[in-house]
This record gives structure tokens, sequence and C-alpha cells, in this order.
């Protein structure tokens, strides 16, 4: 009797115990049947539920959603300005229907080859946007969004974006490339979102921090020039990006890859050497715990300056939000001096950097501080803008005097060899009208002879470090004139000085520079103290 209870009982539980075991691939399996249909499970009938719907074509994409009765959401789509940091700066809107409907986002070439967004709500036409064929050149491009094939509940108060999609820009110097511009550049293509009804978008942000940009970790524009972080890794130099769109340079624009660099060099008073930091504090020195580059929001280094390590900061970016202040703090060097160099980035002006050099409160007493360009021998920079020289002037001449490209060989007294540092005249550098504050600035461009990086052939025993297969790009530096007066109405006893210096191979190795005696370095001296920042510009082409 016992023994057929006990079967009984067992016979009456498998059942139940394979039931239980088969039902997760059984929810699985009506998963999977309910994504091939254009069902909506409204799994909370208090916000709003979204699913995507199977897909009709690669251009065309719909999603099924369920808003409460006293929702009010609209959709939002924009084509232009899709960034990784907010929201374009524009777009169109519609307002949506509470209820269970569908969205569909559609875009096509017309028979006129023009861009052509529309989306749809049931079968309404709620949103349509054109532009013309020559819009953008583009082949490929990278998306991503919101709503899988199963219901998804979402609250009503944030914004959702349903779809982004990234057109990729046709490179113009491969026949089937494209360029990949960083997820914080605007880009073109489409954004649609479901936000609530009058929702106010921030401003899209003008500034990038190292936790903005985790692809390059860095300070400034957020689509212009760049100083790198470099962490500890850093060899004593400012390493320094210019815009991508300056470039266009995929091989080198990438996590740790430094374009150019400069050197931050204090000038002790009546001494005939300077410390150099990528000799005090680059992989060979003999500082046992490696010191490192200090960035913080404010002059004075005290336990209350904080690195900033993001774009949403407000402490490092003035009221009007159009510039943005760091301070770099050296370590002390051997001999005793200590520096921070004030950088400042302009949105007025996203392709350039500013620095202002200043002798730490601990430094040994400074007279002066150097910048000198690192890296300027990639570039191959061989033509001047200049003024004519003095001696060369038509003294009856009522015409004004105007920039004009040197050569670089044309610029230096004859008899003197062609390379070896030159300094260039006050004299002969054209003013700035474009420089911040409009006046009072002196600038100097440096250009290039190379017509086409992308299909030079550089010599078999230059290393990939000076091979450069980008965009022929300038170089300019403003400085302060010395003929403004300073702050208390006298003039500048001592002006900021500027030097170029060439040479026919690479530095550091013993292969020649094609094509002939190029810039390698530029050398500026600021007077401390300093209060006008120096600016280096990489100008778009």
């Amino acid at each position: 009797m016992d023994l057929m209870l006990l079967t009984l009982m067992v016979a009456a539980w498998l059942p139940t115990v394979f039931a239980i075991r088969d039902l997760p691939e059984l929810r699985n399996s009506v998963d999977q049947m309910r994504a091939l249909t254009t069902h909506l499970q409204v799994i909370d009938d208090q916000k709003l539920c979204l699913r995507s719907l199977p897909g009709i074509w690669h251009n065309i994409h719909g999603w099924k959603y369920s808003l409460p009765a006293d929702a009010e959401m609209e959709l939002r789509l924009a084509t232009e300005g899709i960034h990784s940091m907010g929201d374009p700066a524009e777009s169109m809107s519609f307002d949506l229907p509470t209820g269970v409907h569908t969205i569909h986002l559609q875009y096509t070439r017309s028979v006129d080859q023009e861009f052509v967004t529309q989306v749809f709500v049931d079968d309404t036409e709620a949103i349509t946007k054109k532009h013309p064929s020559d819009w953008i050149e583009t082949s490929s491009s990278s998306s991503n969004g919101k709503g899988g094939p199963t219901a998804e509940a979402f609250d009503l108060d944030k914004p959702l974006v349903l779809r982004q999609l990234r057109y990729m820009e046709k490179h113009p110097g491969k026949q089937f490339g494209s360029q990949s511009l960083p997820p914080e550049y605007d880009a073109k293509g489409n954004m649609l979102s479901i936000v609530p009804k009058g929702y106010q978008s921030e401003p899209p942000k003008r500034f990038v921090a190292p936790g903005d940009s985790p692809f390059m970790p860095s300070w400034g524009n957020r689509q212009g020039m760049r100083l790198l972080s470099k962490g500890r890794d850093w060899n004593g130099l400012l390493a320094i990006y210019p815009s991508y769109r300056a470039v266009l340079d995929d091989e080198n624009f990438r996590p740790g890859k430094v374009l150019n660099a400069i050197s931050v060099r204090p000038v002790l008073p009546d001494s005939s050497s300077v410390d150099l930091p990528e000799v005090a504090f680059g992989p060979n020195a003999s500082t046992p715990d490696g010191p490192t580059l200090i960035v913080t929001d404010a002059l004075e280094r005290t336990d209350q300056a904080n690195a900033p390590r993001s774009g949403r900061s407000e402490q490092w970016i003035s009221e009007d939000g159009k510039k943005m202040r760091l301070f770099a703090h050296y370590p002390a060097f051997p001999s005793g001096a200590r520096v921070v160099v004030e950088v400042v980035f302009d949105a007025n002006f996203p392709n350039r950097i500013g620095l202002i050099p200043h002798q730490a409160e601990d430094s040994v007493p400074l007279d002066a501080v150097q910048f000198v360009t690192q890296h300027d021998a990639r570039f191959q920079w061989r033509t001047l803008r200049l003024l004519p020289d003095v001696n060369d002037r038509d003294p009856e001449s009522q015409q004004p005097v105007v920039p004009q490209s040197f050569a670089l060989q044309t610029i230096r007294p004859r008899g003197q060899p062609t390379t070896g540092w030159q300094p260039i005249p006050e004299a002969r550098l054209p003013m700035d009208q474009r420089a911040s504050g409009g006046e009072g600035y002196r600038r100097l461009e440096l250009t290039t002879d190379v017509a086409n990086f992308w299909n030079f052939n550089y010599p078999l025993d230059v290393s990939d470090k000076w091979q450069y297969k980008g965009l022929p790009i300038r170089q300019v530096w403003s400085i302060p004139s010395s003929d403004q007066s300073t702050h208390d109405g006298s003039v500048s006893p001592s002006a900021v000085t500027m030097e170029i210096q060439s040479g026919t191979q690479y530095p550091g190795s013993s292969s020649n520079i094609p094509g002939g005696p190029a810039v390698t370095n530029v050398r500026i001296t600021v007077p401390l103290p300093a209060d006008k920042p120096i600016w280096m510009e990489i100008p778009l082409p």
C-alpha cells in the first residue's frame, strides 16, 4: 500500500518538475515568436512602453509604443549636429498621440539624389526633412538606439533616443575610405527621440575633459585643439592635438599618439643653460618616483585644487561658457625651478591653444619661460608668411605693406647656414587682427610645399614617428607685440621673442628630411611675469 502511494506521488510530481524545467525555454520561444509579430505587451500602464518592430528594409526602422492617457510627449528629429555629449542644437518635432501606436523612420535618396528622412506615426507622415544631393558624400554609417524586440518600460520625464545614425564622410585622400569622426564631433545623419513635450535641451558642450572622450582623453575644445592627458606615461612634454578636421589623419588620431608636443623650459637669471623637461622627467630620468604633470583648476596647487575630469564641470569654464582655463603644474626641475602653465581654450577660436607661464610659489627666481615645439619636422614646413624686410621696402610707396610667402632659406642673412636657430624680427611679423582682444598681437604662419601627404613616398630609413599621412597643415603662432603698452601705461621693457630652427635631418636620427631643409622647432621666449597668452593654432584647411 505504501509503495503504491509513493508511486502515485512521484507520478504526480514528475510532470511538474519537468514543466518547471522547461519553462525558461518555453518563455524564450514565446518571446521569439512575439518578436516576429507586431504585438506590444503593455508591461506598465503608467510609463512609456516600447518595442521595436520586425525589420522591413535596411533603411526603414519601426517601433510600437503605448502612452498613458495623460502623457504629453513628442517626437524629435535632428539630421545635423549629432554627437555624444548632448542633444543637437536644432530639431523638428511632432506631438505623439496617447494610446498604442506605431512609429516608422525611413531615410532614402530621391530621384534627384536628395537626402530624404521621413517619420510616420501610424499612417500619418509626421516629419519630413530634405537635404540637397551635395549635403554629404558618404557610403557608410554607424548607428545605435533603444527599443528591443520585447517590450520595455521607460520613464515619462526623460528623453529616449530611438535611433541615432551618423554618416561617415568620404575621406578626401582615399579612394574608398571614410572619415571616422570622434563621437563627440558633430556629424550628419538622423537622430529620432521621444521627449517630454516642451523639453528644453541643454546647449551643446563646447569643451571636453578626459572623462568625456574615452578614446582620446584630453582637455580642450570639443571640436578643436586639445591638450592630451598623458597620465603616468607623461614624458615631460605638453602633448598637443589639433582638430581632427584639420588633419584627417586616421593613422595618428588614436589613443596614445601625439601629433605635436611642446617643451616648457624655465630660464634662470644669468644662466646660459635651461632645464629640459623631456630630460628631467622623460623615460630615462633618474627620479625614482616618476613625477607627473598635474593639471588642476587653480594656479595655486593646494589640496582644494581639483583636476577637471568632465566637460560638464563648471569651475574651470567662464561664466559665459566661452573660455576654459587649466593650470599645468610641473614638478621641480633639477635647478629648483617650478613652473605652472596656464592653458586657455577659447570657443570663438576652437583651433588654437593659449599658454601663459607662471613662476610657482616655491620656485627659485625665473627670468623667462621658453616654449619649444618638438615634432615640427613631421609636417615639412618650408614657407613663412612674413612682412618684407625693412630694407627691401619702398619708402615712397603709398601701398600698405602686406604679408608675403618667403621660402625658408631666404630669411637668413647671406652666408649663414640654412640650419640652426634663426630669430624672427618682430618688424617682419604682421599684426594679427583675429587675436583675442583684437589688438596687440603679431603672427607667424608656417606652411608646407607638400600638396598631398597621403601619397607621399617616404624613404625607407624614415621611422613611423616622422611619417605624417594627413592634410597639409599650417602652424600659426600669435604673440603679444612689444610696441603695445602694459597695464600701467608704460612700454614693456622686454618683449616676447620668436625663433625657428631648421634642419636637413629628422631630430635624433640620421634620416634626411625629403625635399631639403624644413622647420624642426619653433621657440617662443616669454619674459616673466606674463599676463597675456601666446597662441598656437592649427587652422582648418
